[in-house]
Protein backbone atom coordinates (compact mmCIF):
# COMPACT_ATOMS: atom_id res chain seq x y z
CA UNK A 1 0.00 0.00 0.00
CA UNK A 2 2.33 2.70 -1.22
CA UNK A 3 1.65 6.31 -0.31
CA UNK A 4 -0.52 7.86 -3.00
CA UNK A 5 0.84 11.36 -2.44
CA UNK A 6 3.81 12.61 -4.41
CA UNK A 7 7.25 11.77 -2.93
CA UNK A 8 7.88 13.56 0.29
CA UNK A 9 9.88 16.72 -0.27
CA UNK A 10 8.39 19.30 2.12
CA UNK A 11 6.99 22.59 0.94
CA UNK A 12 4.83 25.43 2.23
CA UNK A 13 1.11 25.46 1.42
CA UNK A 14 -0.63 28.66 2.36
CA UNK A 15 -4.21 28.35 3.46
CA UNK A 16 -5.92 30.94 1.30
CA UNK A 17 -9.27 30.49 3.05
CA UNK A 18 -7.99 32.01 6.29
CA UNK A 19 -8.41 35.72 5.54
CA UNK A 20 -8.26 36.92 9.14
CA UNK A 21 -5.16 34.98 10.10
CA UNK A 22 -2.08 34.11 8.10
CA UNK A 23 -1.75 30.35 7.96
CA UNK A 24 0.87 27.90 6.87
CA UNK A 25 0.75 24.14 6.54
CA UNK A 26 3.79 21.98 7.19
CA UNK A 27 3.49 18.87 5.07
CA UNK A 28 5.27 16.46 2.77
CA UNK A 29 5.10 17.97 -0.71
CA UNK A 30 7.11 20.21 -3.03
CA UNK A 31 10.64 21.65 -3.16
CA UNK A 32 12.03 24.42 -1.00
CA UNK A 33 14.35 27.06 -2.56
CA UNK A 34 16.55 29.46 -0.67
CA UNK A 35 15.46 32.30 1.60
CA UNK A 36 16.43 34.43 4.57
CA UNK A 37 17.56 33.84 8.15
CA UNK A 38 16.70 30.78 10.21
CA UNK A 39 14.54 30.68 13.32
CA UNK A 40 16.44 30.62 16.58
CA UNK A 41 15.11 29.13 19.80
CA UNK A 42 15.28 31.08 23.04
CA UNK A 43 18.30 29.07 24.17
CA UNK A 44 20.42 29.88 21.16
CA UNK A 45 19.07 33.39 20.76
CA UNK A 46 20.41 33.92 24.27
CA UNK A 47 23.73 32.40 23.26
CA UNK A 48 23.88 34.70 20.24
CA UNK A 49 23.08 37.77 22.33
CA UNK A 50 25.58 36.69 24.98
CA UNK A 51 28.26 36.31 22.34
CA UNK A 52 27.53 39.80 20.99
CA UNK A 53 27.39 41.27 24.50
CA UNK A 54 30.69 39.64 25.37
CA UNK A 55 32.35 41.01 22.26
CA UNK A 56 30.87 44.44 22.98
CA UNK A 57 32.30 44.31 26.49
CA UNK A 58 35.70 43.36 25.13
CA UNK A 59 35.64 46.32 22.77
CA UNK A 60 34.21 48.62 25.41
CA UNK A 61 36.77 47.53 27.96
CA UNK A 62 39.55 48.23 25.51
CA UNK A 63 38.16 51.70 24.84
CA UNK A 64 38.11 52.73 28.48
CA UNK A 65 41.31 51.02 29.57
CA UNK A 66 43.35 54.24 29.07
CA UNK A 67 45.55 52.58 26.52
CA UNK A 68 46.14 49.44 28.59
CA UNK A 69 46.19 46.80 25.85
CA UNK A 70 46.23 43.08 26.40
CA UNK A 71 44.49 43.11 29.80
CA UNK A 72 43.81 39.73 31.39
CA UNK A 73 40.04 40.23 31.36
CA UNK A 74 40.02 41.04 27.66
CA UNK A 75 42.14 38.00 26.85
CA UNK A 76 39.86 35.73 28.90
CA UNK A 77 36.68 37.02 27.27
CA UNK A 78 38.22 36.85 23.81
CA UNK A 79 39.27 33.28 24.53
CA UNK A 80 35.73 32.30 25.56
CA UNK A 81 34.23 33.77 22.39
CA UNK A 82 36.86 32.14 20.18
CA UNK A 83 36.48 28.76 21.85
CA UNK A 84 32.68 28.89 21.52
CA UNK A 85 33.00 29.65 17.83
CA UNK A 86 35.49 26.82 17.38
CA UNK A 87 33.13 24.32 18.99
CA UNK A 88 30.14 25.52 16.97
CA UNK A 89 32.24 25.39 13.82
CA UNK A 90 33.41 21.84 14.53
CA UNK A 91 29.85 20.60 15.09
CA UNK A 92 28.57 22.41 12.00
CA UNK A 93 31.34 21.05 9.78
CA UNK A 94 30.65 17.50 10.97
CA UNK A 95 26.93 17.73 10.18
CA UNK A 96 27.50 19.45 6.83
CA UNK A 97 29.92 16.65 5.90
CA UNK A 98 27.26 14.03 6.74
CA UNK A 99 24.61 15.90 4.75
CA UNK A 100 26.95 16.29 1.79
CA UNK A 101 27.52 12.54 1.82
CA UNK A 102 23.76 12.02 1.77
CA UNK A 103 23.56 10.41 5.21
CA UNK A 104 21.92 12.69 7.82
CA UNK A 105 22.91 11.02 11.12
CA UNK A 106 19.43 11.30 12.61
CA UNK A 107 17.99 9.07 9.89
CA UNK A 108 20.18 6.01 10.19
CA UNK A 109 20.18 4.75 13.81
CA UNK A 110 17.43 2.41 12.59
CA UNK A 111 18.77 -0.51 10.59
CA UNK A 112 16.55 -2.55 8.27
CA UNK A 113 15.43 -5.64 10.15
CA UNK A 114 17.15 -4.47 13.34
CA UNK A 115 15.87 -3.43 16.72
CA UNK A 116 14.59 -0.06 17.82
CA UNK A 117 16.96 2.89 17.87
CA UNK A 118 18.29 4.02 21.22
CA UNK A 119 19.33 7.43 22.41
CA UNK A 120 23.04 7.57 23.34
CA UNK A 121 23.42 6.88 27.07
CA UNK A 122 25.90 8.06 29.69
CA UNK A 123 27.71 5.66 31.98
CA UNK A 124 24.99 6.22 34.60
CA UNK A 125 22.27 5.24 32.12
CA UNK A 126 20.72 8.65 31.48
CA UNK A 127 20.48 9.75 27.84
CA UNK A 128 22.40 12.52 26.16
CA UNK A 129 20.30 15.19 24.50
CA UNK A 130 20.23 17.94 21.91
CA UNK A 131 23.10 18.17 19.45
CA UNK A 132 25.03 15.51 21.39
CA UNK A 133 22.45 12.94 20.33
CA UNK A 134 23.12 13.79 16.69
CA UNK A 135 26.91 13.83 17.08
CA UNK A 136 27.04 10.50 18.91
CA UNK A 137 24.63 8.86 16.45
CA UNK A 138 26.87 10.12 13.65
CA UNK A 139 30.01 8.58 15.17
CA UNK A 140 28.28 5.30 16.03
CA UNK A 141 27.04 4.96 12.45
CA UNK A 142 30.44 5.81 10.95
CA UNK A 143 32.33 3.36 13.19
CA UNK A 144 29.70 0.65 13.43
CA UNK A 145 29.31 0.87 17.21
CA UNK A 146 26.41 -1.19 18.52
CA UNK A 147 26.46 -0.19 22.20
CA UNK A 148 24.42 2.84 23.30
CA UNK A 149 26.75 3.71 26.23
CA UNK A 150 29.37 6.47 26.10
CA UNK A 151 31.73 7.62 28.86
CA UNK A 152 34.88 9.62 29.50
CA UNK A 153 38.27 7.97 29.98
CA UNK A 154 38.08 8.53 33.74
CA UNK A 155 34.54 7.17 33.97
CA UNK A 156 35.64 4.00 32.19
CA UNK A 157 38.67 3.61 34.48
CA UNK A 158 36.57 4.18 37.59
CA UNK A 159 34.36 1.26 36.55
CA UNK A 160 37.25 -1.08 35.92
CA UNK A 161 37.47 -0.52 32.18
CA UNK A 162 40.34 0.47 29.92
CA UNK A 163 40.04 2.42 26.67
CA UNK A 164 41.97 0.45 24.08
CA UNK A 165 45.21 1.94 22.84
CA UNK A 166 44.79 4.02 19.72
CA UNK A 167 41.06 4.63 20.16
CA UNK A 168 39.91 8.20 19.55
CA UNK A 169 37.20 9.89 21.56
CA UNK A 170 34.11 11.66 20.23
CA UNK A 171 33.48 15.33 21.03
CA UNK A 172 30.36 16.25 22.98
CA UNK A 173 29.51 19.70 24.30
CA UNK A 174 28.19 21.22 27.49
CA UNK A 175 26.49 24.59 27.88
CA UNK A 176 27.70 26.60 30.87
CA UNK A 177 27.38 30.04 32.41
CA UNK A 178 30.01 32.42 33.77
CA UNK A 179 28.87 34.91 36.39
CA UNK A 180 30.85 38.16 36.57
CA UNK A 181 30.26 40.35 39.57
CA UNK A 182 29.82 44.06 38.99
CA UNK A 183 32.23 46.57 40.49
CA UNK A 184 29.31 48.91 41.06
CA UNK A 185 27.63 48.33 44.47
CA UNK A 186 24.07 47.03 44.14
CA UNK A 187 24.31 46.25 40.44
CA UNK A 188 23.28 42.77 39.32
CA UNK A 189 26.10 40.45 38.16
CA UNK A 190 26.44 39.77 34.44
CA UNK A 191 26.01 36.22 33.17
CA UNK A 192 27.75 34.92 30.05
CA UNK A 193 26.91 31.66 28.31
CA UNK A 194 29.65 29.47 26.89
CA UNK A 195 30.20 26.06 25.34
CA UNK A 196 32.71 23.55 26.65
CA UNK A 197 33.72 20.38 24.85
CA UNK A 198 34.99 17.07 26.17
CA UNK A 199 35.55 13.61 24.74
CA UNK A 200 33.74 10.37 25.37
CA UNK A 201 34.30 6.79 24.23
CA UNK A 202 31.76 4.21 23.16
CA UNK A 203 31.53 0.97 25.11
CA UNK A 204 32.80 -0.83 22.00
CA UNK A 205 36.11 1.05 22.44
CA UNK A 206 36.57 -0.07 26.05
CA UNK A 207 37.80 -3.38 27.48
CA UNK A 208 37.00 -4.89 30.86
CA UNK A 209 33.62 -3.39 31.69
CA UNK A 210 30.88 -5.32 33.42
CA UNK A 211 28.39 -7.26 31.32
CA UNK A 212 25.58 -5.05 32.62
CA UNK A 213 26.58 -2.40 30.08
CA UNK A 214 26.03 -4.89 27.28
CA UNK A 215 22.37 -5.38 28.11
CA UNK A 216 20.45 -3.23 25.64
CA UNK A 217 17.63 -1.19 27.11
CA UNK A 218 14.26 -2.60 26.15
CA UNK A 219 12.20 -0.35 23.92
CA UNK A 220 8.80 -0.95 22.38
CA UNK A 221 8.60 -0.83 18.61
CA UNK A 222 5.62 0.18 16.50
CA UNK A 223 4.91 -2.78 14.25
CA UNK A 224 4.52 -2.64 10.50
CA UNK A 225 0.93 -3.89 10.57
CA UNK A 226 -2.04 -1.48 10.86
CA UNK A 227 -2.23 1.70 12.92
CA UNK A 228 -1.04 0.85 16.41
CA UNK A 229 -3.76 1.45 19.07
CA UNK A 230 -1.08 2.31 21.66
CA UNK A 231 0.25 5.04 19.34
CA UNK A 232 -3.19 6.59 18.93
CA UNK A 233 -3.79 6.45 22.70
CA UNK A 234 -0.45 8.22 23.21
CA UNK A 235 -1.35 10.86 20.63
CA UNK A 236 -4.75 11.57 22.21
CA UNK A 237 -3.02 12.41 25.50
CA UNK A 238 -1.37 15.37 23.76
CA UNK A 239 -4.64 17.22 23.08
CA UNK A 240 -3.62 18.06 19.50
CA UNK A 241 -6.32 18.20 16.83
CA UNK A 242 -6.36 15.35 14.30
CA UNK A 243 -8.50 14.98 11.19
CA UNK A 244 -8.59 12.46 8.36
CA UNK A 245 -9.92 12.94 4.84
CA UNK A 246 -9.41 11.48 1.41
CA UNK A 247 -6.78 14.11 0.56
CA UNK A 248 -3.49 12.20 0.18
CA UNK A 249 -1.45 14.76 2.11
CA UNK A 250 -0.19 14.76 5.69
CA UNK A 251 0.32 18.24 7.16
CA UNK A 252 0.05 20.43 10.25
CA UNK A 253 -2.19 23.50 9.81
CA UNK A 254 -0.88 26.25 12.07
CA UNK A 255 -3.96 28.52 12.06
CA UNK A 256 -6.39 25.73 12.99
CA UNK A 257 -3.91 23.82 15.18
CA UNK A 258 -4.87 20.58 13.44
CA UNK A 259 -2.86 17.71 11.98
CA UNK A 260 -4.35 16.25 8.81
CA UNK A 261 -3.61 12.63 7.97
CA UNK A 262 -4.67 10.70 4.86
CA UNK A 263 -6.61 7.44 5.23
CA UNK A 264 -4.69 4.44 6.51
CA UNK A 265 -4.66 2.75 3.12
CA UNK A 266 -2.60 5.64 1.70
CA UNK A 267 0.37 4.39 3.72
CA UNK A 268 2.71 1.50 3.11
CA UNK A 269 2.14 0.15 6.63
CA UNK A 270 1.36 1.18 10.20
CA UNK A 271 4.98 2.04 10.96
CA UNK A 272 5.01 4.54 8.08
CA UNK A 273 1.79 6.10 9.37
CA UNK A 274 3.33 6.39 12.84
CA UNK A 275 6.51 8.04 11.53
CA UNK A 276 4.61 10.64 9.49
CA UNK A 277 2.22 11.40 12.36
CA UNK A 278 5.15 11.89 14.75
CA UNK A 279 6.84 14.27 12.28
CA UNK A 280 3.71 16.43 12.05
CA UNK A 281 3.25 16.25 15.84
CA UNK A 282 6.70 17.81 16.31
CA UNK A 283 5.47 20.70 14.13
CA UNK A 284 2.42 21.04 16.40
CA UNK A 285 4.64 21.54 19.46
CA UNK A 286 5.67 24.88 17.92
CA UNK A 287 2.17 26.37 18.28
CA UNK A 288 1.95 29.65 20.26
CA UNK A 289 0.24 28.01 23.25
CA UNK A 290 2.89 25.28 23.37
CA UNK A 291 6.55 26.08 22.62
CA UNK A 292 5.89 29.04 20.29
CA UNK A 293 8.48 28.59 17.55
CA UNK A 294 6.87 31.44 15.55
CA UNK A 295 5.47 29.06 12.97
CA UNK A 296 3.21 31.73 11.49
CA UNK A 297 6.36 33.66 10.52
CA UNK A 298 7.76 30.70 8.56
CA UNK A 299 6.69 32.00 5.16
CA UNK A 300 10.25 32.46 3.96
CA UNK A 301 11.76 29.31 2.50
CA UNK A 302 14.73 29.25 4.86
CA UNK A 303 12.59 29.65 7.97
CA UNK A 304 10.37 26.89 6.64
CA UNK A 305 13.36 24.63 5.97
CA UNK A 306 14.68 25.29 9.48
CA UNK A 307 11.36 24.19 10.99
CA UNK A 308 11.48 21.03 8.88
CA UNK A 309 14.95 20.33 10.26
CA UNK A 310 13.55 20.71 13.78
CA UNK A 311 10.77 18.25 12.90
CA UNK A 312 13.22 15.70 11.49
CA UNK A 313 15.51 15.90 14.53
CA UNK A 314 12.62 15.93 16.98
CA UNK A 315 10.85 12.96 15.42
CA UNK A 316 14.10 10.97 15.47
CA UNK A 317 14.68 11.75 19.17
CA UNK A 318 11.09 11.10 20.21
CA UNK A 319 10.93 8.06 17.95
CA UNK A 320 13.88 6.51 19.76
CA UNK A 321 11.93 6.82 23.02
CA UNK A 322 8.60 5.65 21.61
CA UNK A 323 9.74 2.92 19.25
CA UNK A 324 8.58 4.84 16.19
CA UNK A 325 10.86 4.77 13.18
CA UNK A 326 10.72 8.07 11.27
CA UNK A 327 10.34 7.35 7.55
CA UNK A 328 12.23 9.55 5.12
CA UNK A 329 12.22 8.76 1.41
CA UNK A 330 13.80 11.82 -0.17
CA UNK A 331 14.16 15.50 0.79
CA UNK A 332 17.09 16.19 -1.55
CA UNK A 333 15.92 19.80 -1.88
CA UNK A 334 15.87 20.19 1.87
CA UNK A 335 19.29 18.63 2.35
CA UNK A 336 20.64 21.25 -0.07
CA UNK A 337 18.84 24.01 1.82
CA UNK A 338 20.05 22.74 5.19
CA UNK A 339 23.66 22.75 4.00
CA UNK A 340 23.21 26.37 2.92
CA UNK A 341 21.68 27.32 6.30
CA UNK A 342 24.41 25.61 8.33
CA UNK A 343 27.22 27.13 6.29
CA UNK A 344 25.78 30.62 6.71
CA UNK A 345 25.17 30.31 10.48
CA UNK A 346 27.46 28.15 12.61
CA UNK A 347 24.85 28.05 15.40
CA UNK A 348 21.95 26.90 13.22
CA UNK A 349 22.34 23.15 13.82
CA UNK A 350 22.64 23.70 17.57
CA UNK A 351 19.54 25.90 17.48
CA UNK A 352 17.60 23.25 15.57
CA UNK A 353 18.77 20.45 17.88
CA UNK A 354 17.87 22.49 20.97
CA UNK A 355 14.40 23.22 19.59
CA UNK A 356 13.96 19.55 18.65
CA UNK A 357 14.95 18.46 22.14
CA UNK A 358 12.49 20.90 23.69
CA UNK A 359 9.75 19.49 21.43
CA UNK A 360 10.64 15.94 22.45
CA UNK A 361 10.59 16.95 26.13
CA UNK A 362 7.16 18.55 25.74
CA UNK A 363 5.70 15.43 24.13
CA UNK A 364 7.08 13.11 26.78
CA UNK A 365 5.98 15.38 29.60
CA UNK A 366 2.44 15.65 28.26
CA UNK A 367 1.86 12.05 27.20
CA UNK A 368 4.53 9.91 28.83
CA UNK A 369 5.90 6.92 26.96
CA UNK A 370 3.99 4.73 24.55
CA UNK A 371 2.66 2.63 27.45
CA UNK A 372 1.41 5.70 29.31
CA UNK A 373 4.11 5.77 31.99
CA UNK A 374 4.77 9.27 33.28
CA UNK A 375 8.06 10.92 32.39
CA UNK A 376 10.94 11.96 34.61
CA UNK A 377 12.84 15.10 33.68
CA UNK A 378 16.60 14.73 33.86
CA UNK A 379 18.95 17.66 33.42
CA UNK A 380 22.56 16.50 33.74
CA UNK A 381 23.93 19.67 32.18
CA UNK A 382 25.02 18.87 28.66
CA UNK A 383 23.83 20.56 25.48
CA UNK A 384 20.13 21.17 24.89
CA UNK A 385 17.10 21.49 27.10
CA UNK A 386 16.21 18.92 29.74
CA UNK A 387 15.77 15.38 28.43
CA UNK A 388 12.80 13.24 29.30
CA UNK A 389 13.65 9.66 30.24
CA UNK A 390 11.67 6.61 31.22
CA UNK A 391 13.07 3.98 33.50
CA UNK A 392 16.72 4.97 33.05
Amino acid sequence: MAMKARPSGIGARLNQSMNACRSIQFHFQGPCPHGDEAIETAVWRHARDTDRATQAEIEGGAAVSSGRKGSGTSRKLTGKVTRTREICGYVTDAIVDALTRGSPPWRTPWKPGGGAALLPLRACGTPYRGINVVMLWRKAIAQGYSAPFWMTYRQAAARGGQVRKGERGTTVIKVGTVVRESEIPGEEPTRYGYLRSYRVFNLDQIDGLADQFRAAADRPKISGAGIDPALMAWFRRLDVGLETSGAPRAFYDVARDVIHMPPEDCFKDGATYAGVLLHETIHATGAPHRLDRRLSDAFSDTRYAHEELVAELGSAMAGALLGIEPRFDENAAYVKEWIKILKSDHRAILAAASAAQAACDWLMTQAGDIAGNSAAIINPGDSGSAIVAHGL
